[in-house]
């Protein structure tokens, strides 16, 4: 018995082996296809050229907005040198008492207070204008008294105007209201609280610059608030605060 021996004989290959013949007999070996051309691609460059312009757009806007800061505030610098801006001050330079009655039936206070309110401007090229809309109100111990408001005017340069304000109201109180007024004036020491709240315009020159609103805070202590005695002043501390 005849044994094949595998072992003498190559391995098969892994893959076929095409061929094809010729007229002749002949075999003709395929060659491999061509690689295949890649297909041109149309690259698009509208999203980039977008993406350029916007960054230079943006750029732009960054710089123009840069320099319009730089050229604010080199105005205001030149502002600031030139006209030399002071804070105005504010004083309480006399009060009378016109009326101040306790209503029990309803448990009301009322009174009516006229102050005589001293602002002064002190800039020398610069003008103030007082606005509609100011608030007084003159309170003790946290409670209301009365309330007013300032005139509108216009207060020129290095200018020291008196202005003539009037404060009335009627509100209620509590039940220890009228013991604490009454022996703060016995003592002779009756503390007020002012608040003023005012808004003003400033002018350069011939320019109106934007309105700023003042807020003055004012705590006075007066000797009496009874309508048939002259009422003094015996101290009085002033806070202004400016809100642009």
């Amino acid at each position: 018995m005849a044994y094949y021996d595998q072992r003498s004989e190559p391995p098969p290959p892994r893959y076929a082996m095409l061929s094809e013949y010729q007229s002749g007999g002949d075999s003709l070996t395929l060659r491999p296809p061509p690689h295949r051309r890649n297909l041109p691609r149309y690259l698009s460059h509208s999203s980039d050229d977008g993406a350029a312009c916007g960054c230079g757009c943006l750029c732009w806007c960054c710089l123009t907005l840069l320099l319009f800061l730089v050229v604010l505030a080199a105005a205001a610098l030149y502002l600031f040198l030139a006209y030399n801006p002071k804070i105005p001050s504010y004083s309480v330079a006399g009060l009378s008492v016109a009326s101040f009655r306790f209503f029990p039936s309803d448990l009301t206070l009322e009174t009516k207070l006229v102050a005589s309110v001293r602002a002064e401007n002190p800039n020398d090229m610069i003008g103030i204008s007082y606005g509609h809309g100011s608030t007084v109100v003159v309170a003790y111990r946290n409670t209301t008294l009365c309330s007013g408001h300032l005139p509108s005017f216009y207060q020129g340069h290095r200018n020291t105007t008196v202005m003539r304000v009037v404060m009335e109201g009627r509100n209620g109180y509590g039940s220890g209201l009228q013991k604490a007024l009454e022996e703060s004036q016995r003592n002779g020491h009756v503390p007020l609280d002012v608040f003023v709240h005012v808004p003003v315009k400033l002018r350069f020159g011939e320019v109106n610059f934007r309105e700023v609103v003042v807020n003055v805070h004012c705590t006075l202590v007066v000797n009496s608030l009874s309508p048939g005695k002259k009422t003094e002043i015996k101290s009085a501390k002033y806070n202004v605060n400016v809100e642009f």
